[in-house]
């Protein structure tokens, strides 16, 4: 009886080394893929951004449109043409912030 007990208690210490084998390279496999995770991540919190505050990004990026030249003088021409651009903006709000089962 106490030999088969010792055969189990070394079977148990063999399966724990194992273990701790198969642990440290799980590590290793994780480490690789840390990095191109942590892209995924930042993109799917950004689209949710997007999603969340349409109007917001549309503006955001209307004015870096109307900046991007630096000419102050002009920036009324710019707005004009900027306004053309208003209904596009107000249909992909309503569009983008509806709830997928409402499309």
């Amino acid at each position: 009886m106490k030999r088969h007990l010792n055969d189990i208690l070394a079977r148990r210490y063999a399966l724990l080394i194992e273990i701790q084998h198969q642990k440290v390279a799980m590590e290793e496999i994780a480490q690789q893929f840390k990095k191109p995770l942590a892209v995924v991540d930042a993109g799917v919190v950004a689209v949710s951004f997007i999603r969340r505050h349409p109007a917001l990004v549309s503006s955001g990026f209307a004015v870096l449109l109307a900046l991007r030249h630096r000419n102050f003088a002009n920036l009324k021409q710019h707005g004009a043409n900027l306004l053309r651009l208003l209904p596009a903006t107000i249909y992909l709000t309503q569009f983008f912030s509806r709830e997928p089962h409402d499309k």
